[in-house]
Parts: structure tokens; sequence; C-alpha cells
């Protein structure tokens, strides 16, 4: 009887174990066939999930925003709109190691888009979601008089990326300098200057 295969497993720990390449050893180290042996599967398997190094890691891209999103969803529930736009902020902070890994194959993945317009076309479909993500967030706390009323919603989205994106170049390659309490601190001061 043949052997039975849930693709979707598979994807994932190949996709896990893309990551941890990537954490341990480097982008340049995540070649195929340093990924299919940490995924513990042939080079022929990972083929037929994924057409080339790039799909692995848009897969791995796109996977460490999705994370971001459903942990917020997962802990959405009866939180208020200020609530649950500080969840938002510090979900996409890299806290832990498991967000520090996804800061580190974001920023990994964008220095190879810079000279790949495939990967580049992908970052920025996901810079569309994310705006829109946080475009929503913001609007819902200023509706419901959690923010400023006065609160220019898409001047706070620039600079709510930029902060991300800050914190995050900063904690991967200074992480002595941006600890998690710092970050915190950034976030705070960040949310307190937006709240009503």
């Amino acid at each position: 009887m043949p052997k039975i295969v849930d693709h979707d497993e598979r994807r994932a720990t190949v996709l896990e174990a893309t990551w941890r390449v990537i954490s341990q050893q480097g982008l340049e180290a995540a070649t195929v066939r340093e990924i299919a042996k940490a995924a513990g599967v042939s080079n022929g398997a990972l083929a037929h999930y994924f057409t080339n190094k790039d799909d692995v890691l848009i897969q791995a891209h796109k996977l460490a925003y999705q994370r971001v999103y459903d942990r917020v969803a997962e802990r959405a529930a009866g939180l208020d709109t200020f609530e649950l736009l500080s969840e938002m902020l510090h979900e996409a902070m890299p806290l832990d190691d498991e967000r520090r890994t996804e800061a580190l194959i974001d920023l990994s993945y964008m220095g190879r888009a810079i000279t790949n317009p495939a990967l580049a076309e992908v970052r920025a479909d996901s810079m569309v979601v994310a705006r829109g993500w946080w475009t929503d967030g913001l609007t819902a706390a200023r509706d419901a008089g959690a923010l400023r009323a006065d609160l220019d919603i898409t001047l706070t989205v620039n600079e709510l990326l930029v902060l991300i994106d800050g914190i995050s170049v900063q904690a991967v390659l200074y992480p002595e300098n941006m600890r998690p309490d710092v970050q915190r601190s950034l976030v705070d001061a960040f949310l307190a200057r937006i709240r009503a």
C-alpha cells in the first residue's frame, strides 16, 4: 500500500527547515540541497513542493507575514480596539527567538529582492496587505475614540512601518542594543503619542 503523504504538512516542514537554515547559517547557505537535508527529504521531494530556491524563499516570506496575522487573530477576542492595535504592533516586533527569526527572514528576503524583480514584486504585494492591515487597525481604533481624532492614518501607517523595519534591522544586527525591553519601550512611546 502506498504511503499517504500530508502535502500541507510536508510543505510546512520544508518551510520550517528553510527558516532554520537561514537563521543558523544565513541566506546564502539556504540552498535547495541544504534545505532538503534540514527537512529530512530528498532534493527530488523538495521539487514537488517548490520550483526553485526563490520559490522556497517566497513561501517562507509569506509564512512569516501570515504567522504575525495568525497570532494576532488568536488573541483578538475580547480586546478593545486600542488593545488590539497594541497586540498587532507587539506581535510584529522581534521580541523572542521565533519573531527574531521572522525578522531575519524578512531582512534576508529584502536584500535579495533588491536585485530580483520577482522577489521584489512579492515583497511589494506583502506590503500592500500589511498597509491595509495597519490602516484597518488604526482606523478602527481612531473611530472608536481610542486614538487622537486628528490622527492622519496614512502618515501613521508610514511611521509604524518605519518603526517596525527599523527595530527589526537593529534587533537582528545589534541584539545587545535592541533588546526586547528597548523594543517595548519604543512601541509604548509610539502608542502613547497617538492615543486619545
